[in-house]
Formats: C-alpha cells, sequence, structure tokens
C-alpha cells in the first residue's frame, strides 16, 4: 500500500491547498446550506374524498368506499388503506410502504387516480367525482392568523387574498393557503302564510329562479367583417334584482318575490371551517417554503413582504400574528446545537491539551476543526442540510474525529522519544496504522448503517446521523494521515525518554494500575470471565426496571390541544365549549395566545403533530405558553379540568412528537359485524378503564345517532303526480335549503338558496306539515277525463289549472309517518375489514410502553371469534415497526463488520475475541441510564448501536498492537500487557475526549438519552477493551501463564 504520509510530506504544498479549500469551502457552505428544523420527511399519505348527498354511513360505505377500495388495493405498494364512511361523505385514506422511494411517491398519486377514475362510472348516480388529494403531507412552516377590528369577513377574506397572491410569486415559496374563510350565501326564505294569500305555488317560484338566473346561448351575429356575440343579459346584478323578481303566472298582479319571501345575505350553515385569534375572528394564512430552500431565508423575506404590506396596502386594524413559526425555532434551534458543537469542540481540545500536552492537543485540535469544516462542504456538495440531528451527529461524532488523530500524534510521540530518525518517526506510525484506522473508521461507520437503511419516519429522521458520521469520519482518517504528521514535524520536537535496553517505559498511576489489574486477570481468566457474564446477567434484569419509550416530546412552548363530540352532534355545541375553554385557558397567566378552529386542522403547518379528519364535532386550540417549562408543569392540571368538566367529550392536550400518531395506545379490532366489533370493543375498554396507567378512554365508533324517516306513500303520492325526488327536494326547502345557482358580486360568488318558513317565520317544526311540490309542471291533472271536459268547454280557470299544474301538497298526505330511527354515523374500515379501535393514553408519570404493558396481555386474551382479528395501531405499532426495520438490516453490518476484521486479521478467532466484548456495552448502558432516569428510546438505542462500532474500534487498535508485538518475538503474556499499556492513552483519550464531547447533548430533550446510553456503554466498554481483550485472547490462544 502507498505510504500515504511520506506522500503527503512530498506533496505538502498541495495538501495544505487542500485544507485551505476545506476551511474556505466548509465556511462558505454553513452560510449557504438549506437550514431546517428537523430533517425533511416525506409524508406518503392521500387522501380520496367523495361525497354522496342523502346517503346513510351504511350506504356510503357499500356503494362507495368499498368500490374505491377494491381498485386502490390492486395499485400495489400500499402499507394500509383506512376508511371513515360518514354520512354523505366517504374519506379514505391511502398510506404508502415506507420503502417506497421518495421520487416515486408522484407516480404512485398518479397511479391512484387512474384507479380511482376507473371506477368511477360504477358509482351511484348522487355522487361526486372522488377527489384525490396527494397534498395531505405537505407541511407549512409558517402560519400566520390575520385578524381585522371593525371589519367584515368579507373584507378581510379580500385582504387574505391579497396577501397571498403577494407573497405566492416569492422566491422559496412553494404554495400559500388560506383557512377560515366563511363562504357568504343568499337564503331566500319562502313565507308560507303569504304564499298562500297571494296563491303563489312553491314550484312556481322554484321555475322562475332556475330561468331567470341561467345563462342562455343566443349566438353571433354576421356584420360585414364582423362577428359579434349576441347575449340577454338578465341575471341578477344585485341583491334588489333577486327581490324585484316578477313570479311567473302572476304578471298581471305584478307580483314580486320580495312580496312572498325574505332576501338575506348570510354565512352558508353549518360553517365548516372558522378560526379565530384570542377570541377574535381569524383568517389562517399558513406558507410552504419549496424544498430545499433556506427556511430562515424565506421566513425573513416573508416578513419583509408582510411589513410592506401592513405600511401600504393594509388598513388600520388588519394585523397579522404568528402562530406557528419555523424559521424563529429553526434559529433558536440552530443556534442551541452550534453552542453544543462549539462546546463540544472546546472540551475535546481542552482534554487533549490536558493529557496529551498543549502542542499535541493543538494539533489534534486543528484538524478537529478542520474535518468539521470540510465535512459541512461536503454535505452541501450533496445537497445535505443544516438541521438538528445533523448538528447532533457532529457532537456526536466529536470524541470519534479526534480517534485516529489521537492515535497518530501518540505513535509519533513514542517514536520520537524512543529516538528514531525524525521523518520516519512522521511517518512509521501511519505506515504501521493506517490500514487498521481505516477499518476501525469504517466499522465505526457501519454501526449506524442499519439507521441509513431504515425506510420508516424514524429512520429516515435519524438518517443524517450515518450521512455526517461517514462523511466526517472518513474524512478525519484522510488528515490523520497527511495533514496531521506535517503539523507535528514543525511543532513536536520531545526529549528523548529512554531506558538502556531502547525498551518503551510506561510511568505514572494509571499504567500501573492497568498492569496489576491485568496481571491479576491473567492469574485468574475464568474468574474474571464468569464475574464478567455474571455482571452482564444482572445488567439484564436491571433493564426490566429502565424507563422505556420510543420518540421523546419536541420542547416547545406550544401545544394542541384536540376536542371531539360524537358524530351528529350540532356543530354550535362544539363552537360553545370551544369558546367556554379558551376562556378558561386565557385566565391562566402561564398562557399567552390560543388559537382556536372548528371542523378540522388548520393544516399541517408542523411535521410533528396529527391531523384530524375533518368533523362538524370536531375542534381545536393551538396554545401558547409562556415557556416550555411553564408548559409541562401545568399540562396535567389543565388536562384534569378539561376531563372533569367535559366528561361527554374527548379533550387530549397533546404536545409534538415526531410519532404524530392520534393516540399512543390503540387496540383495533377487525371483522365483518358491527354488533360483534362492538362487544370485543367494549371488553376492552373495561379492561383499560381497570387500569391506573390508562386514562382518555375513547373509540372510533360513535354512537348511533336519530334519523328522521319519511314512509314514502308511493300510490297516493303518484295520484298527485308527486315523486320521491320531489318529496326530497321539497324538504331540503324546510331543512338546509335548495340550491338554486349562485350570485356574483365583483369576484366573490355566492350560492343562492331556496328555503320555506312557516307563518311565524321560522323554520318549520313539524316536517308532516311542510309542503311537497313538484319542480317540474305535472301532467296528471290535464289527462284526467274531467279536466278535458273542463278545458273544452272553458270553465277551467286559470288558477284552477295553475293549481292542477304547479299545487302543493302537506307532507302527511302522501306519507305513511315520519318515524325516527337509529343508525351509525360512521363506519370506520381497516384494509378492506370493518374495524372498531379503542384508544387510551398513559396516565401522567407512565411511559407509554408501560402502561400498554399494563393492558396488552389481559386484552390479547380476549376470546377472538373466527374470521376476527387484533392489531395493536399508535405509537406501539409504529414503535415495533421502527424497532423492525432497523434490526432487519442489523445482520448485515455485523457480516461487513466481520469480513473487515477477517481482512485486517487474516484470522477468524480475533474477531471473535471482540464480538465477544460487545453485549458488555449493555452494563454501562443500563447503569447510567437508572442512574440519570432517562428514557431508553429509539434515539437511545441508536446510540447502543453506535457504541458497537466505537467499542471495535478500540478493540482493532489494541488487537493490531498485541499482534505487532507477538510478531516481534515479545513473550506472550508479556506482549498482552505491553500492549494494553501501548494502547491505554490513545483508547483512553479516545474514549474520554467522545465523552467529554457528549456533556452539551446531555440536557438535549431529544438527544439526551443518546448522549447518556453512550457516556455510560463508552466508559465501561473501555473498560472491557484494555482489560477483557487480553483475558479472552488468553484464553483463545491458550496463553499459559508466565512471570512477567
Amino acid at each position: 500500500m502507498t505510504d500515504i504520509s511520506k506522500w503527503a510530506f512530498k506533496n505538502r504544498n498541495l495538501v495544505y491547498f487542500f485544507i485551505a479549500v476545506l476551511i474556505v469551502g466548509g465556511a462558505w457552505s454553513c452560510y449557504e446550506m438549506s437550514k431546517l428544523e428537523d430533517p425533511e420527511i416525506k409524508v406518503k399519505t392521500a387522501m380520496i374524498v367523495t361525497t354522496y348527498p342523502g346517503a346513510s354511513a351504511h350506504q356510503v360505505e357499500l356503494e362507495v368506499t368499498d368500490v374505491l377500495e377494491k381498485s386502490i388495493r390492486n395499485m400495489g405498494g400500499i402499507d394500509y388503506i383506512e376508511s371513515y364512511s360518514y354520512n354523505d361523505l366517504s374519506l379514505i385514506q391511502v398510506e404508502l410502504l415506507t420503502t417506497v422511494k421518495d421520487d416515486d411517491v408522484e407516480q404512485y398519486w398518479d397511479l391512484l387516480r387512474r384507479k380511482v377514475e376507473d371506477v368511477r362510472n360504477t358509482l351511484p348516480a348522487g355522487a361526486s367525482a372522488p377527489i384525490v388529494k396527494d397534498d395531505f403531507g405537505n407541511v407549512y412552516g409558517m402560519f400566520y392568523a390575520l385578524t381585522g377590528d371593525g371589519l367584515s369577513d368579507r373584507e378581510l377574506s379580500d385582504y387574505a387574498e391579497l396577501i397571498k397572491r403577494e407573497l405566492a410569486v416569492l422566491k422559496g415559496i412553494e404554495r400559500v393557503e388560506l383557512y377560515g374563510k366563511r363562504p357568504e350565501c343568499i337564503n331566500i326564505s319562502l313565507l308560507q302564510d303569504r304564499m298562500a294569500n297571494l296563491g303563489v305555488k312553491p314550484a312556481e317560484v322554484l321555475a322562475t329562479l332556475n330561468g331567470q338566473n341561467q345563462t342562455t346561448y343566443t349566438g353571433y351575429y354576421e356584420n360585414g367583417d364582423n362577428r359579434i356575440r349576441v347575449t340577454v343579459n338578465n341575471k341578477f346584478q344585485t341583491v334588489e334584482d333577486i327581490g324585484n323578481m316578477l313570479i311567473q303566472g302572476h304578471d298581471d298582479d305584478q307580483l314580486r318575490l320580495r312580496d312572498i319571501a325574505r332576501i338575506e345575505k348570510d354565512y352558508e350553515s353549518p360553517t365548516r371551517n372558522e378560526m379565530f385569534y384570542d377570541g377574535e375572528r381569524a383568517i389562517g394564512i399558513l406558507i410552504a417554503a419549496s424544498t430545499g430552500s433556506d427556511i430562515v431565508k424565506v421566513g425573513s423575506a416573508v416578513e419583509k413582504k408582510l411589513s410592506q404590506l401592513k405600511d401600504k396596502r393594509l388598513p388600520v386594524g388588519v394585523d397579522y400574528h404568528k402562530v406557528f413559526y419555523q424559521p424563529e425555532r429553526v434559529g433558536d434551534s440552530l443556534g442551541t446545537f452550534v453552542i453544543n458543537l462549539i462546546e463540544s469542540v472546546i472540551i475535546v481540545v481542552f482534554i487533549l491539551m490536558l493529557t496529551m500536552g498543549f502542542k499535541s492537543g493543538l494539533i489534534i485540535g486543528i484538524s478537529l476543526v478542520v474535518t468539521v469544516f470540510g465535512s459541512f462542504l461536503f454535505l452541501e456538495t450533496m445537497d445535505g442540510t443544516m438541521q438538528r440531528v445533523s448538528l447532533a451527529a457532529f457532537v456526536l461524532a466529536m470524541g470519534m474525529l479526534v480517534d485516529n488523530a489521537i492515535v497518530i500524534v501518540d505513535g509519533i510521540l513514542v517514536d520520537l522519544k524512543a529516538g528514531k530518525n525524525r521523518m520516519e518517526a512522521m511517518t512509521a506510525i501511519g505506515r504501521q496504522t493506517a490500514m487498521p484506522l481505516l477499518g476501525a473508521t469504517l466499522i465505526a461507520i457501519i454501526a449506524f448503517l442499519p439507521i441509513f437503511m431504515s425506510p420508516d419516519t424514524a429512520g429516515v429522521y435519524t438518517r443524517d446521523l450515518f450521512i455526517v458520521l461517514a462523511v466526517s469520519l472518513l474524512l478525519s482518517w484522510v488528515l490523520a494521515l497527511t495533514h496531521v504528521p506535517l503539523m507535528a514535524e514543525r511543532r513536536l520536537h520531545p526529549e528523548a525518554d529512554q531506558n538502556v535496553s531502547g525498551k518503551r517505559v510506561y510511568k505514572g498511576w494509571p499504567y500501573a494500575l492497568l498492569r496489576k489489574s491485568l496481571s491479576f486477570g491473567l492469574r485468574h481468566r475464568w474468574s474474571f470471565v464468569l464475574s464478567m457474564v455474571a455482571l452482564l446477567g444482572l445488567s439484564a434484569w436491571g433493564y426490566g426496571y429502565m424507563r422505556q419509550g420510543f420518540f421523546p416530546d419536541m420542547v416547545y412552548n406550544q401545544m394542541y390541544m384536540e376536542y371531539k363530540l360524537p358524530e351528529g352532534t350540532n356543530s354550535s355545541r362544539v363552537a360553545h365549549d370551544l369558546e367556554e375553554i379558551e376562556a378558561y385557558l386565557k385566565s391562566r397567566k402561564e398562557i399567552t395566545h390560543v388559537t382556536r378552529s372548528v371542523g378540522g386542522t388548520p393544516g399541517r403547518y408542523n411535521l410533528v403533530r396529527s391531523i384530524a379528519n375533518p368533523s362538524l364535532s370536531y375542534g381545536e386550540l393551538i396554545i401558547d405558553f409562556t415557556s416550555p417549562e411553564e408548559l409541562e408543569n401545568h399540562m396535567d392540571e389543565i388536562q384534569d379540568y378539561l376531563t372533569a368538566h367535559y366528561p361527554d367529550a374527548y379533550v387530549k392536550m397533546k404536545r409534538y412528537n415526531l410519532m404524530f400518531k392520534k393516540y399512543p395506545i390503540e387496540a383495533q379490532f377487525l371483522g365483518p359485524d358491527p354488533a360483534v366489533l362492538h362487544r370485543l370493543a367494549d371488553s376492552a375498554r373495561v379492561i383499560m378503564e381497570k387500569s391506573p396507567e390508562i386514562r382518555l378512554i375513547t373509540t372510533n365508533w360513535d354512537p348511533q345517532i336519530p334519523v328522521l324517516t319519511v314512509e314514502y306513500d308511493q300510490p297516493a303520492a303518484r295520484t298527485l303526480g308527486l315523486s320521491r325526488n320531489d318529496v326530497s327536494m321539497s324538504l331540503l326547502t324546510a331543512t338546509s335549503g335548495i340550491p338554486i345557482g349562485s350570485f356574483y358580486q365583483g369576484i366573490h360568488r355566492d350560492n343562492i338558496y331556496l328555503r320555506c318558513l312557516n307563518e311565524k317565520g321560522t323554520p318549520i317544526e313539524d316536517l308532516n306539515n311542510a309542503q311537497v311540490f313538484s319542480s317540474l309542471p305535472s301532467l296528471n291533472g290535464l289527462l284526467n277525463e274531467e279536466t278535458m271536459v273542463k278545458l273544452k268547454s272553458g270553465t277551467l280557470s286559470k288558477e284552477e289549472l295553475v293549481e292542477s299544474l304547479m299545487g302543493s301538497t302537506p307532507l302527511k298526505q302522501i306519507s305513511k309517518k315520519v318515524d325516527i330511527r337509529w343508525e351509525d354515523p360512521v363506519i370506520p374500515r381497516y384494509n378492506g375489514q370493518r374495524s372498531q379501535s379503542v384508544q387510551c393514553s398513559p396516565a401522567p408519570g407512565i411511559e407509554t410502553e408501560k402502561a400498554w404493558q399494563s393492558i396488552a396481555p389481559l386484552i390479547e386474551q380476549i376470546d377472538l371469534p373466527e374470521g376476527y382479528s387484533l392489531e395493536w395501531q399508535g405509537e406501539k405499532a409504529a414503535n415495533n415497526q421502527s424497532m423492525e426495520y432497523l434490526f432487519r438490516n442489523f445482520p448485515f453490518a455485523i457480516i461487513l463488520m466481520i469480513t473487515i476484521l477477517i481482512m485486517l486479521f487474516k484470522d477468524y478467532r480475533k474477531p471473535l475475541i471482540i464480538f465477544c466484548c460487545l453485549p458488555f456495552i449493555l452494563v454501562g448502558v443500563v447503569a447510567v441510564m437508572l442512574m440519570t432516569g432517562k428514557t431508553f428510546n429509539f434515539v437511545a438505542i441508536v446510540g447502543t448501536l453506535g457504541l458497537i462500532g466505537m467499542l471495535i474500534k478500540n478493540g482493532i487498535v489494541l488487537m493490531d498492537e498485541i499482534t505487532l508485538q507477538l510478531n516481534r518475538g515479545v513473550e506472550p503474556i508479556t506482549a498482552l500487557i505491553d500492549s494494553a499499556q501501548s494502547r491505554l492513552r490513545p483508547v483512553m483519550m479516545a474514549s474520554l475526549t467522545t465523552i467529554l464531547g457528549m456533556i452539551p447533548l446531555l440536557t438535549d430533550s431529544m438527544f439526551g438519552s443518546l448522549a447518556a446510553s453512550i457516556m455510560g456503554g463508552l466508559l465501561f466498554g473501555t473498560l472491557i477493551t484494555l482489560l477483557f481483550i487480553p483475558v479472552l485472547y488468553a484464553l483463545f490462544f491458550h496463553i499459559k501463564q508466565t512471570e512477567a
């Protein structure tokens, strides 16, 4: 192999140029690199929305949802299909497999659209065309609330549209959406008493409105060279035009619509989406930055544009408020991690200077800084991003980045003190250790390979750990062999220090303690091994007492509250309760702002939160606290208050978490019969209610709701020329109103609704008295013999003719009865099967894993009939999936590690010795987790996997030295002890720098458990490397004990 260090001395100017490029390019990359709060994660979710007005939930399920699901399931690449069939509405959520590549997601959505389009014609006539929303997972990083003191909704909406247009053209903006606009409408309310007095029939009004407000084609007029369009312009121009319209059939009386109806501008009811900011009506402005853009810079441009608009184009009283503003959070988060990174560098360099001398520490410190800057340069060229995971990876790697340099500098010092030729001393250690160090570096990288290969959300989120470590560790190896010797040649001039025999001398109490401990262990090998195995068993027992978790909550000063009533609840109840809750929250001094939305989630303004299905019985609050500490201190107290005061609602205070599942624990039963599913769910609910570790129990299958059912009397209706459709349309005038077109006022489009009121001018209370009329004139009255005789004799008056053609009839005359029936308001399904889930949350102070363990064995013992099954969903399912993906690739990483070790040592026993030490990592991890009380979660598991690489790396360094000394003919026991002493300083320094470099991460909510696991595991692992490997070596190679 080429002597890399010698090559560096021959081309030192090229090396210095390379170093300058790394420093300058790295600094430039730090400024230019895209900055985010968290890594970008592709949410592979789409939703298909289909309306089917008038259909029950069961009808929607069978006629719409089932048809679509069967077609969608054939497209492939699907993880699961979850659907909810409501009255009038079908919602189908499609989740792709996490193994689907990000670049292929759009192709899958195109295929999904084709699958939906294939069965569109087989849907019932009344169903709308299904809408595929593939932007369901898009994240809006900037969320503002626009308020306007003294402005109408229409005026506020106009200013929101203005802001949307202005922001949409900014560089770095991908899209801008509005939330909370209340659509206006025009209600034409027919007064039945006036109509009766004036002899006007509802059908006459309907026919007049339909004929008057239509656009008709009247052709073109040829005039010489010109072709001129002809139009009859008599559509409604103003609301007064509608009132002034003459009713057909009453032209002589000049009867106008305003004489028989109230014509009012109003808001469509019920309102699907409403938003309030601190109690003031608002419109949400959601802004998404383009992929790969620097959200800090984009946020600055947005703020500048909003400030300009407020100064020049928005009136006094219109203001915008930040509800969720990611650029600030990115700045704060990155600022914290940059400080952590600087602190880590300072700690590592200080420790090196303290233990290895000022010059040696300075050389390694400079190499460390160059490595960090160079890594940023390479990451920028790879389209990497700067976010807390990538910066945390640098802090994690900080100790490992100096390992190679420590070995090189330590070897140079030893050789110089031994009196070697100066140039030989500078290059010998590199020549001797280049391949072992490369192998150790590759193994340290491969230890994190399962994270990189894990396709699920947790794996993608932490993937930058592998990328940063791979780039920086490989670069540190190159610099250790090239740049470090060049600096050492200039700066290191130690005095020769050796005895007469030329043998290395190891002075100091650490070496003496190591010699005594190792000599004792080699004399009592089996006792030492059994003691270590007993310690491992004790740690395995202690593992059960560690706090278990998945992903920690984000440390924000903001959280959100979900509020859900059973389907069928009037939305006014939801609005009233949320207003009450907001008033209570605003009375608390630790809460600064409350944003209220009714009908759904304003938008995915943050990746780390769940999104609710749109529903009139749902609402939520976004709550700002004075600090994250205040949020944590008062969250449970607020939750207890809300649970006690709103017992019939599901009210849940939720913190932001990467596992944005709707529920922490969810037991899902699957099967065909709803009655059986209800029974199984009730059994699970009873178990949950008895567990003290569980609270906030709910289900996704709401109680049955009443339905007014009209028993249509077909024979009676046919004699009056009334069809079932006529009954439905007439009842619509007594309930929601018949949509009869639209009215444009400028660019605004208002729907027009025709309603019927009783003689008191209020909505009809008794549907039996509702007037039923035909939307088309009936010919039945003209076809009987009596009517024909009267027409011929002229004895049939005009009024009688109108009555026979366009008369109305009370509902009770053409119906048998109006009955109340009960039906399911929603039918949930999962992968084509009906499902019912029982969801719950852990009690305060209880981890999700512990809460699940308290109920899972009992729920899993519930007797399931044939054809029924139980699946666990929620955070538990996400945790299991992440662990499965993580450890699925672990054997591949182990195979690569063993391959490298065998290539290095040309022997299978030496790799086996190193691998026998790996389980003892658990001793240090369990001890530190129990002492610190930190949760052993996903990131802690990632840290533990990283420990494997670190321990193997130290083992390689020691094993290489043992092999080297034995090859020189040194007596075996002496070689084992001297090798441990020779590698004491580099191994201890590498471990100490890694451990102390982790201190800034220890208090971080996300990576604190990772830091703790590495600190504890590496501390004990270092002792394992120096003591246990020589003992195992003596056992594996049958080295006999001699007097050393």
